[in-house]
């Protein structure tokens, strides 16, 4: 049997009243018709009711084929933490306790993503409840939080509980990105060219830093094509050649080996981005078995159904496009679906 499997749907759970959080109207949206505007740190955003309509999401992804998802919501995780004078775990908690609940009302074609702060290690108690008893698929990390990257020291307590574990990662950008100080609030920029560099940004540290050196069995699925790292990428390359004599320790290049050798070594892409050339370039680039079928369905309601046409147009073989559509997301998620 043929899946499809979507691995990057985001819902957010309806308020159930209360301010458990005790963030009081700081995030409190404006209506637009069936809309929500905000303007968090001012960056202008308007999220589409589809993403709080977990069964509308089911009929038209089912509609689009995609017979199993991937459930995870990591802004308000990192938005709120600082906001909340909760710790930053209980956060964590809360959110990942929604989509908990979300996916237990469709378990057969639904699973969850957890989100944590990589960069306190008091988090990896959350990520290995979220990995045990709550049962979910893997982790969504944004790809810096509250400005910080995750290549750090602080980082690498978290790093070596993911590599012993063999713990799938996805990362996603977050909702307020590198750059936003620099004219973001315009044209919708944070989200559509912010947010794609701070993936890069993040990913590029990731390599540059040597993190892939030191965690080598990494393995890591970066969202929405990769962001803005494959235009990057020669980049990083002739970086490297050119080496890094006479600069300061700490602006060094750490990596031993060029940049581009960990593209298919340490990780893997979504093909969500809505733009055929690009998803064929990742294919190229990355190898048809680290490429998946993602839509960020829910706050970006644009028709599934665009995602597939994607994978079916490409000239690949039937082989590879059922990887991209569900058997590669089956063993990096461990989903134990059946053929």
């Amino acid at each position: 049997m043929a899946h499809i499997v979507d691995i990057h749907t985001h819902h957010s759970g309806r308020s159930k009243g209360g301010d458990p959080l005790g963030v009081g109207n700081a995030m409190r949206g404006q209506r637009v018709g069936k809309n929500i505007y905000s303007d968090y740190k001012g960056m202008p955003n308007l999220a589409h009711y589809e993403l709080t309509d977990f069964q509308l999401q089911q009929e038209v992804s089912h509609k689009a084929g995609i017979d199993y998802r991937l459930m995870s919501n990591p802004f308000p995780a990192e938005v709120l933490t600082e906001i909340s004078a909760k710790p930053s775990v209980e956060v964590c908690k809360h959110y990942n306790d929604e989509i908990a609940e979300t996916v237990d009302t469709s378990p057969n074609d639904t699973a969850g993503l957890g989100t944590v702060n990589p960069l306190e290690k008091s988090h990896i108690k959350e990520a290995e409840r979220l990995m045990g008893p709550l049962k979910f698929k893997g982790l969504q990390l944004v790809t810096s939080w509250h400005g910080r990257y995750l290549d750090t020291e602080e980082a690498w307590p978290f790093w070596e509980y993911v590599q012993d574990k063999d713990v799938p990662i996805f990362l996603h950008p977050p909702r307020v990105p590198i750059g936003a100080d620099q004219q973001m609030d315009q044209y919708k920029l944070d989200e559509l060219v912010g947010r794609p560099f701070d993936t890069a940004m993040s990913v590029a540290r990731m390599i540059l830093s040597g993190l892939f050196d030191r965690f080598p069995t990494l393995q890591i699925c970066v969202a929405h094509i990769g962001g803005g790292l494959l235009p990057c990428m020669g980049r990083l390359d002739f970086g490297w050649r050119l080496g890094c004599e006479g600069m300061p320790d700490d602006s060094q290049i750490q990596c031993k080996n060029i940049p581009s050798s960990y593209l298919r070594q340490n990780l893997h892409v979504d093909i969500m981005g809505v733009w055929a050339p690009h998803v064929a370039e990742a294919v190229e680039v990355f190898g048809p078995d680290r490429v998946m079928f993602g839509t960020d369905y829910g706050p970006v309601p644009i028709d599934p159904k665009a995602h597939v046409d994607i994978v079916n147009g490409l000239e690949i073989s039937e082989e590879d496009k059922q990887k991209i559509f569900w058997k590669n997301a089956n063993t990096f998620f461990k989903l134990g679906l059946s053929s």
